[in-house]
């Protein structure tokens, strides 16, 4: 979806309150990436309501950003309405009807930061979530996890979407790295999760030794979107790009990682092109050292065909 099918945006009710042209660099871990053909940060679900509501009637596709990780958008921008929930749907609700363990998270909710306050109520099950740049929303697209195999869809009761004009409960099917709202063209609102009792104390000592891994491992310190690729049955990407000797590979100002091989950073100077033209060279060469094709995990926004990384079935 791009727009509408002359791939410009109709203007909106100026009290509606949104951003023309705003850079959707400013909102990815990459900071790459063109303009928004709108953008807007909806203070309530009554003016989410109304900015969706003018959307469907001009024809406009809508797409969320949440933490800005696991995306790569195109240097030209993404046609249509961006809309970002942390106003309207940042909330967290513990205990009541949910019980003791359970608690209700806004689509818009970074996975850290319910982690952190699970941990303060003796609440474990989230500690994997503790270094996901992400929100609930987008963790609920890609069944978000580490490399352990834990993930966040064993933990989800119910999902909240917006779906045909209303909020409606919607299930959660989930695999390795995709669930059944990828694709589905519902837009989550927020979602129930069940967790396990677990002292505090034992919670944070897990975290920080996750962080420390992570840290240690993963290039922090540089911009980047995360795993580029989804690991393939039984092995791991970063293993196949580091074994057909890619790590330091450079597209432009792009640059696979040197300290992990699933991960492409850059220092300022690339384009999204460059990262693109890099993940199909990756994608090239490892097939031809292992005969293995690379999918990849990161979602790619950008009017017209997609690039040739993206091409793979079951990319995006």
């Amino acid at each position: 979806m791009t727009g509408t099918a002359s791939g410009r945006v109709p203007p909106p009710p100026p009290d509606l309150g949104l951003r023309a042209a705003e850079p959707l660099a400013r909102h990815t871990y990459l900071r790459l990436g063109g303009p928004a053909g709108y953008y807007a940060e909806p203070a309530d679900r009554a003016a989410l309501e109304r900015m969706l509501s003018w959307a469907s009637e001009a024809g406009v596709a809508v797409r969320v950003i949440g933490g800005g990780s696991n995306l790569l958008v195109a240097d030209e921008g993404w046609p249509g309405l961006v809309l970002s929930l942390r106003r309207c749907c940042g909330d967290l609700r513990w205990g009541g009807a949910l019980g003791p363990t359970g608690v209700r998270a806004g689509a818009a909710v970074m996975l850290p930061a319910l982690a952190r306050s699970a941990a303060a109520r003796d609440l474990g099950g989230l500690e994997f979530a503790i270094g996901i740049p992400g929100s609930i929303g987008g963790a609920l697209q890609s069944n978000a996890g580490i490399g352990d195999g834990r993930s966040i869809g064993p933990l989800v009761g119910e999902v909240e979407v917006w779906r045909g004009g209303a909020a409606a409960a919607a299930p959660l099917d989930y695999g390795y790295r995709s669930t059944s709202l990828r694709g589905s063209g519902a837009l989550v609102l927020g979602a129930t999760l069940r967790l396990t009792p677990r002292p505090r104390a034992e919670i944070e000592a897990e975290m920080r030794r996750l962080l420390q891994a992570r840290q240690a491992t993963q290039p922090t310190a540089e911009r980047n979107a995360g795993s580029i690729f989804r690991n393939p049955p039984d092995d791991a990407a970063g293993r196949l790009i580091e074994a057909a000797g890619l790590k330091g590979l450079t597209v432009g100002g792009a640059r696979v990682s040197g300290l992990h091989a699933n991960f492409i950073v850059h220092d300022g100077t690339a384009s999204a092109a460059d990262v693109a033209a890099l993940m199909a060279e990756v994608q090239r060469r490892v097939f031809a050292h292992a005969g293995v094709r690379l999918v990849p995990e990161i979602e790619w926004w950008g009017p017209g065909p997609r690039p040739e990384a993206f091409e793979i079935a079951g990319a995006g």
